[in-house]
């Protein structure tokens, strides 16, 4: 029988796994057949990363990073835009090495800030590298402990940097490190949040002289660096390019910003 129009469920005695599997159906009905297949094909590429990389530093974690965490669940709070914030979910290590490298940067010059970072996972493998410091700006009070909880149990061989934080805070309300930053964005908010926080950024590397690298991983909504006339796109190596083309989950662009 096929999928049309809104079908009234309330009369009909549905368990609720029938029910999940009909707006499911729904969604991708809406979505269309293409936004499927970019779905299953990110989906491949996460459990590939998993059995390849996320699952041998499960043992290093006091409290498994990986899972998705949905924004009804994001509670208590710490944010005046939680509204605008959508549900939390890690970024596979491979793929985050992979862009600190396509930088080709002395890391030592930069703090490394992940608006977002949940649980930990991006803070623990950017420490892993000389930055002056690593700051994760979560507005989640479960999710903060979560990751304090995973920095304080994390081996310290493991660590370069020693400067490991996760900052519970809306993200308009963190102060950047008096240093050149790079900021890293999975999609953590909406466009008009991104657009904020992109600005005020740009405000405070601008007033200290410094400089900033946005690092925009699952670019959803892009247009606030796009037409930021503060910034510029910054091309990755052949190399680089190819290789998260083919085996990251999602789309991403880097920015400059620009200096005078």
């Amino acid at each position: 029988m096929p999928i049309t129009g809104v079908v009234d469920l309330s009369g009909i005695e549905e368990n609720q796994e029938v029910v999940a599997k009909w707006h499911r159906l729904s969604h991708w009905r809406d979505v269309g057949f293409m936004a499927l297949v970019r779905h299953i094909r990110a989906m491949f590429l996460y459990r590939t990363h998993y059995w390849l990389s996320d699952r041998r530093f499960e043992s290093l974690e006091k409290i498994a990073t990986r899972g998705t965490v949905y924004k009804n669940d994001l509670s208590p709070v710490n944010a005046t835009h939680a509204d605008l914030s959508y549900e939390y979910g890690a970024s596979p290590r491979l793929i985050a090495d992979w862009l600190l490298d396509a930088l080709e940067e002395d890391l030592n010059r930069y703090s490394f800030i992940d608006y977002g970072s949940g649980r930990g996972r991006v803070l623990l493998t950017a420490a892993g590298r000389p930055f002056r410091s690593v700051h994760g700006i979560e507005f989640c009070d479960a999710l903060h402990k979560q990751a304090e909880i995973n920095i304080a149990g994390y081996p310290d061989q493991h660590l370069v940097c020693q400067d490991v934080q996760s900052v519970c805070c809306d993200a308009l309300d963190y102060a950047l490190p008096d240093s050149d930053c790079i900021l890293y964005f999975f999609n953590p908010f909406k466009e008009v949040l991104l657009d904020k926080v992109v600005r005020k950024s740009l405000e405070t590397a601008r007033a200290n002289q410094r400089r900033i690298i946005i690092i925009y991983y699952n670019a959803k909504h892009d247009q606030p660096l796009v037409n930021n006339t503060g910034l510029k796109s910054r091309p990755l190596s052949p190399v680089a390019w190819l290789k998260l083309k083919l085996l990251s989950p999602h789309p991403v662009q880097i920015y400059d910003m620009i200096t005078d």
